[in-house]
């Protein structure tokens, strides 16, 4: 039993690393940063192993509003694992702007395939501030709003993830300017929980810290739901706590 076992494990390693590219020792470093990051208690590690291993990757919508694609660009930088391992072997990233090979119509089409096929089960992920003012005209992909994209891609999506500051309230883009006649944003950009009216995951930063994003999506990978947020819409594994409570200093202040 005991060498049977042993080949079944042999098997498992040689599949992940066959797959994911990576040794099964590294893939499981990744899940245990992954649900330790969540906060998750002992064992976790194998049940996130398991659906990444397992279960079909989660169809992921990636919309850009008004944004310097800052959060793209943190993503881009994250290790464990890679963007390449994250988009090819845990998510399906089945439209994003800046890194879909297709443009133009064919994006666009891309983009409703993918909503078609996945109804009800795909991830909306929005990057920037949303626009409202004079009806949305301020931005625009494929001939429609950022209003309307954003409520028709939020419609049938199993979660949204507003990524970003921009995103999860307004950011930069909402911002006064310091010039007479202005009291509010000048294209009125607002979050994406405000355009559609109900509470979506948050994910704020300028920009984010790419294990937060990377981990809320494996919470819904493993478990079938989003994370525990907080009353702004936060993951609270993330923002549960703010970093003075681990400071040396602390107890002088308290």
């Amino acid at each position: 039993m005991d060498q049977l076992h042993l080949e079944e494990t042999r098997r498992a390693a040689a599949a992940v690393e066959r797959r994911l590219g990576v040794s099964r020792r590294e893939f499981m470093q990744f899940c245990a940063a992954t649900a330790a990051t969540l906060g998750l208690g002992a064992g976790a590690e194998s049940a996130i192993a398991k659906a990444v291993e397992k279960a079909k990757r989660p169809s992921v919508i990636w919309l850009h509003f008004q944004e310097c694609t800052g959060c793209s660009e943190s993503l881009l930088r994250a290790e464990h694992p890679t963007l390449e391992k994250l988009i090819l072997d845990v998510i399906s990233l089945d439209y994003h702007e800046t890194l879909m090979a297709a443009a133009g119509h064919q994006a666009e089409a891309a983009r409703k395939a993918a909503m078609e096929t996945n109804k009800g089960k795909y991830i909306l992920v929005v990057e920037g501030a949303i626009p409202t003012k004079a009806n949305g005209i301020y931005c625009k992909v494929g001939g429609k709003t950022a209003i309307e994209l954003t409520k028709e891609c939020a419609a049938n999506a199993a979660a949204v993830i507003a990524i970003g500051s921009c995103a999860s309230w307004g950011g930069m883009p909402s911002t006064i300017p310091s010039i007479a006649g202005f009291d509010s944003s000048p294209t009125g950009s607002s979050g994406v929980a405000d355009v559609l009216g109900k509470p979506v995951v948050t994910i704020p930063g300028c920009p984010p810290n790419p294990y937060n994003f990377l981990a809320t999506a494996v919470h819904f990978l493993t478990f079938g739901k989003l994370p525990e947020i907080d009353n702004l819409g936060r993951p609270k594994f993330a923002y549960g706590r703010i970093i003075h409570e681990h400071c040396e200093r602390r107890a002088h202040f308290d």
